[in-house]
């Protein structure tokens, strides 16, 4: 044990009171000097103290103390959670909650307590400090929610962003991956080509790998042209993962590899044709949510390789 228990903790973490408690004697800051001897007969807890006189206790039933101290009769209950907990005595019953500095009581607060670095006092300062305390900390936790708030509308607004990467800079490294696997895109039917790009708007563009309709947001196709496009997705999107392989990952690469479709594709379509397919697009980067960053500049890009001028809903 500690001299007056300094640097030793109660159950909460706190710094225990500062006080001695021998077998015999005890010296405390409210109670000063006093000694004490405690036994026990039939029941009976037989105290004695040479400040605070004789006291005679038993348990009345769980949590429930009663006492005599010096020809004083005593009744003390303690019932519930530390949120709110019941405190019974001789003179009515009132309501306490505990706080990591004390206890404050609701219907008497000259009963409320306070232990500050194991200094503890009780009565009207000590409710006062505990008002200051729960004010102090309603602040704190509403300013930790306001700044939440504005985290969270930063993160929203940084998720819009974009990655700033211009057509100029896509195209040379889409051209050299498609000269370096020696494709023809000119000899692709415009369906495959479509297809191609239809995989990558949906699930390059959401970091996925696969073509998953289901997770994607897609329906379930009904007729036999759905299912045929379906198809066309899933084989083109197996093939433009191997284009990428290592760099399925780098959005230069991935951008690169959807401006070569995208003007394989414009070269043989009309504005109409491309208008449409360009809609059809965004409607598919939308099917499972919000847009991604990276599916917002591949819209972009699409719209200023279509040559199509629109506003694109969700902006």
């Amino acid at each position: 044990m500690g001299f007056l228990k300094i640097g030793e903790k109660d159950k909460d973490g706190r710094q225990k009171r500062i006080e001695h408690t021998g077998r015999y004697l005890r010296v405390s800051r409210t109670g000063g000097v006093a000694l004490r001897a405690h036994v026990k007969a039939g029941g009976i807890n037989i105290t004695g103290n040479t400040r605070h006189g004789l006291r005679l206790s038993t348990r009345l039933a769980k949590n429930t103390q009663i006492a005599m101290q010096n020809g004083r009769f005593i009744l003390r209950g303690r019932y519930g959670s530390d949120a709110a907990r019941i405190n019974l005595s001789k003179t009515g019953v009132t309501v306490s909650t505990k706080t990591p500095i004390g206890a404050i009581n609701w219907v008497k607060p000259g009963r409320s307590s306070v232990k500050i670095a194991g200094v503890q006092m009780r009565g009207q300062k000590a409710a006062v400090m505990q008002l200051i305390y729960l004010v102090w900390m309603a602040v704190a936790s509403s300013l930790r929610m306001i700044f939440g708030g504005l985290n969270a509308v930063v993160q929203m607004l940084h998720s819009k962003e974009r990655l700033g990467l211009a057509l100029d800079e896509v195209k040379p490294v889409g051209e050299a991956l498609i000269q370096q696997l020696n494709v023809d895109l000119t000899q692709e039917p415009a369906r495959d080509l479509f297809a191609g790009l239809v995989f990558i708007v949906t699930a390059l563009g959401r970091g996925q790998t696969q073509f998953q309709p289901n997770e994607l947001g897609m329906p379930k196709p009904q007729t036999a042209v759905e299912h045929a496009l379906l198809d066309d997705m899933t084989v083109a999107g197996t093939q433009i993962v191997g284009w990428l392989n290592a760099r399925v990952d780098d959005p230069l690469a991935v951008l690169g590899v959807m401006q070569q479709l995208a003007v394989a594709l414009a070269a043989r379509a009309d504005t109409g044709f491309k208008s449409e397919a360009l809609l059809s697009l965004d409607d598919a980067c939308l099917a499972s949510g919000p847009r991604t960053v990276l599916q917002d500049e591949m819209i972009d890009l699409l719209a200023e390789i279509f040559a199509v001028d629109f506003a694109i809903e969700g902006e």
